[in-house]
């Protein structure tokens, strides 16, 4: 007989599933923390097998100014290093730029503006155009000479002839030199005084103003870098890597310069860039000191490479666009007024096809190669304007010295 069937066994409780939620967070973490982990390890491996220079801001180096916007302040004594390598920054009382032994005076005294390029914070002050006309005139003159180095990072000819007008009167000079960069020179107004403010822009994070990629670059994406190229040598070295994808995305400081595009030809920003020289050139002579421009070329002129990449990354119809346009017509506009003006383009040129090299990997500017390029390229223009100046006293005894 078969008994009825007893109660059926209870089945184990099955295990409560995690939730979702907790499942994604968890992994996210994890996720997280690996990539920390990886980023790490590779800022270790850059930092000992390929150390990049970090960037340094530092704005105890200028001061707001009223007229000229700012200048660098007296009696600096520091380092920096913008991305190339760590140099040396002396300032005398009056804020001009000094080498290491401090401020130089002789007989004949050389008044130097113009912008980052002429600051060159680069490189030590003894391998910068301004140490090298010291250095290079000296011999060609047969007595000291000390270069009063006045250029600042961002002036343009407006800053230049408002600072003359300061400079001018305070010593006698003997001779002025004022370097324009073509990359950024050209001006399309005449300004009479900028106010004062802060030379060393910082970014800082904030919520995007619009919902613009333009915004999201200037309140996240800038001070994000800001914050990275200081202290991070695997993001610098990224940087060098992805220049062209950086340009194309809006993520460079590198733009167009101005007067490239043939439709600029026929802008007034060239007249207004020479009237503006001519005011300054004018000004000097008011005292009886020659001026010589010098005009250097942006690094696209002077390596096809840098050209290509600037094309693509900006995607540049090669018909619109002309690099050495202000090369033809700056210089024609300036010597139609009577100025003397050198182009640096071909002496620079030359020595980059020799295989020399003229600007920074991180850094655009001239590397000390390329100062001694560009002094090279100008030292006879400026000997033969010293020759031609007239008698002054202060600088008299250097009227007449040897011709070489």
């Amino acid at each position: 007989m078969t008994g009825a069937p007893g109660p059926a066994a209870a089945e184990p409780a099955a295990a409560p599933r995690p939730r979702r939620g907790r499942v994604i967070l968890f992994n996210l973490v994890l996720l997280s923390f690996s990539l920390l982990l990886g980023l790490g390890a590779a800022e270790v491996a850059v930092r000992i097998a390929a150390p990049q220079q970090l960037i340094e801001f530092r704005p105890d180096i200028w001061r707001p100014a009223d007229t000229v916007g700012y200048l660098r302040n007296g009696n600096v004594r520091t380092r920096i290093n913008t991305g190339e390598r760590t140099v040396s920054v002396f300032t005398d009382a009056e804020g001009f730029r000094v080498g290491a032994a401090g401020r130089r005076d002789a007989p004949l005294t050389v008044l130097l503006l113009g912008d980052s390029f002429m600051e060159a914070l680069q490189v030590e002050y003894e391998q910068s155009l301004a140490g090298r006309i010291e250095e290079r005139l000296a011999a060609r003159v047969g007595g000291a000479v000390a270069v009063r180095q006045a250029g600042v990072a961002g002036w343009d000819p407006n800053h230049y002839l408002l600072r003359a007008r300061q400079l001018l009167p305070r010593e006698p000079y003997g001779l002025l030199v004022v370097a324009l960069y073509a990359g950024n020179d050209l001006i399309r107004q005449r300004i009479e005084r900028f106010p004062p403010r802060e030379a060393a822009e910082r970014h800082v994070f904030g919520i995007p103003s619009a919902l613009r990629w333009s915004a999201v670059v200037e309140s996240v994406l800038y001070p994000l870098n800001d914050a990275l190229e200081t202290r991070s040598h695997l993001f610098v070295l990224l940087k060098k890597r992805l220049r062209a994808v950086r340009m194309r995305m809006g993520l460079s400081p590198a733009y167009v310069p101005p007067g490239v595009r043939r439709a600029e030809a026929a802008e007034p920003l060239w007249d207004i860039t020479a009237e503006a020289c001519r005011d300054l050139a004018a000004l000097a002579a008011t005292r009886g000191v020659p001026a010589v421009f010098a005009l250097i070329p942006a690094p696209q002129l002077v390596d096809s490479g840098v050209l290509g990449e600037y094309v693509r990354a900006f995607r540049l119809d090669t018909l619109d666009v002309d690099f050495e346009q202000p090369h033809r017509l700056l210089p024609a506009a300036l010597r139609s007024r009577g100025l003397t003006v050198v182009d640096a383009l071909p002496a620079l040129r030359r020595a980059a096809a020799a295989g020399t090299p003229l600007y920074g990997r991180v850094d655009d500017h001239l590397t000390p190669e390329g100062h001694a390029v560009l002094e090279a390229a100008i030292e006879d223009t400026l000997v033969a304007a010293l020759r031609r100046r007239p008698a002054r006293s202060a600088t008299a005894a250097y009227r007449r010295f040897p011709t070489r």
